[in-house]
């Protein structure tokens, strides 16, 4: 247990590099193994097929931000038990988590393999890429439990104080879905279906190690089977705090949705495929950012529950700076080579490569700020206070861009699609600069840490 009694006793500097360093590794991994499954798809099925894919993205996304809130909810909880010196809270959380992506798992692939057919329907995809958007959906559908077991237990692996092992484990599964896509795709020519069963394979993969930790492993959280039964008020506080990444997340795919909806109306296929490009690209970056806001999460909520509040300031003021050297290093790079990096993709296709390049520059506007939002949300969301960050997570996804993906392209064409999230963005950030202040000048910051 020494490391979890680490996090309200060591030096900052120490414990950011300790968490950090193995989760930004991580989720880099994941980012570069995202671009390389982009890669594969544009280079050997070509444009529909990044298109189809593009298209596919939202109920993938919705998949995954099931984990998203079972894992967030939980190891937020999980951390501030453990330093209110509540072990046997952390351990029924762990416990009660458990049973619910269990559930949560076998819901979703059900109910999803049956409603599939009518959601392709309702989303109205051109012909020639039909086949593709449901032989993906169906195999992402079919291993949701795998993928929601691993979203789950590898944000809850590092509140139990093992940092490194989650990346060890990001970076097998990752490898592993490389390697698949290569035979998959590139050999044996499964094209998006052989993407799609990389992807479930892997997260299979991962989700068993990551059992193993818990059940046979070396945890300090204790898996107690007298705890699996359905503790209602455990349940609620784990959804609701994981609310904000669950409405991130599903908010995504559903402006995935939307973005794709528009595309087509406002432009043709070609700008699908541009939009999933981009996705890819700032996939990278987006997943640094997401490393950075995962390795300060349970230092955040330890030193909260231990109410050692200049602590947690300490990480904030640090991460944000780290994200923002971060958003102005990218910003540049994108800005100076965005042909070099789309040419990765798919050198062939010169509309492609136009309409993405455009796309690009413009979406590298919310690249600046985005890291700086997500830290500040996932301050007011480690720290237990879920309406604000409920509220930044909404309106970032839902209020602010929806109108603004109605409303711009009416009178910018795709343009109009692309500056949607750039207004988005830096509203958010206005918004949770001011709710931050306000949290700082209420909060008790200059007393004394107990």
């Amino acid at each position: 247990m020494k490391q979890v009694y680490d996090l309200g006793l060591e030096n900052i500097n120490k414990l950011l590099a300790r968490y950090l360093v193995p989760s930004v590794l991580g989720t880099t991994i994941i980012g570069i193994y995202s671009i390389i499954d982009g890669i594969f798809i544009g280079r050997y099925v070509g444009t529909d097929g990044l298109a189809g894919v593009t298209l596919a993205f939202p109920i993938s996304v919705a998949v995954g931000s099931i984990g998203l809130m079972i894992g967030y909810g939980a190891c937020a909880n999980i951390s501030v038990k453990l330093g209110k010196r509540d072990f046997n809270g952390a351990n029924a959380i762990l416990s009660v988590s458990l049973i619910y992506i269990l559930i949560f798992g076998t819901f979703i692939t059900f109910f999803g393999s049956l409603l599939l057919n009518n959601l392709i329907e309702i989303m109205n995809i051109p012909k020639n890429l039909e086949s593709y958007v449901l032989n993906y959906s169906r195999v992402i559908i079919f291993g949701s439990l795998a993928t929601i077991t691993a979203y789950s237990l590898d944000a809850i692996l590092r509140n139990d104080g093992f940092p490194k092992k989650s990346m060890y484990i990001l970076i097998i599964v990752s490898i592993s879905n490389i390697v698949l896509d290569y035979i998959l795709i590139a050999i044996l020519n499964f094209g998006v279906l052989g993407a799609a069963f990389a992807t479930i394979i892997a997260q299979t993969l991962g989700s068993l190690i990551y059992l193993h930790h818990f059940i046979f492993g070396t945890s300090n959280l204790v898996f107690q089977k007298n705890k699996i039964h359905l503790e209602y008020i455990t349940i609620v506080k784990i959804l609701k705090t994981g609310f904000s990444p669950f409405i991130m997340e599903l908010a995504f795919g559903f402006l995935m949705l939307i973005h794709n909806i528009q595309f087509l109306r406002y432009g043709s296929s070609i700008d699908v495929s541009a939009y999933g490009i981009v996705i890819y690209v700032t996939s990278f970056l987006y997943m640094g950012y997401l490393g950075i806001s995962d390795g300060i999460q349970p230092l955040i909520s330890y030193n909260y529950g231990a109410k050692k509040f200049k602590r947690v300031f300490e990480v904030l003021k640090k991460a944000i700076f780290i994200n923002f050297l971060m958003g102005i290093i990218s910003f540049i790079l994108i800005l100076r080579y965005p042909k070099k990096i789309i040419h990765v993709f798919n050198p062939y296709d010169a509309l492609l490569v136009t309409q993405t390049v455009h796309g690009l520059i413009i979406h590298n506007f919310s690249l600046l700020i985005l890291g700086i939002s997500m830290i500040i949300i996932l301050y007011f969301q480690a720290t237990e206070n879920s309406k604000i960050a409920g509220f930044l997570s909404l309106g970032r996804s839902i209020l602010f861009i929806i109108p603004a993906l109605l409303i711009f392209p009416k009178y910018l064409g795709v343009s109009g699609i692309w500056l949607s999230t750039v207004f988005s963005e830096y509203l958010c950030l206005l918004f949770g600069l001011f709710f931050f202040f306000r949290s700082v000048k209420k909060n008790i910051w200059a007393k004394k840490d107990i």
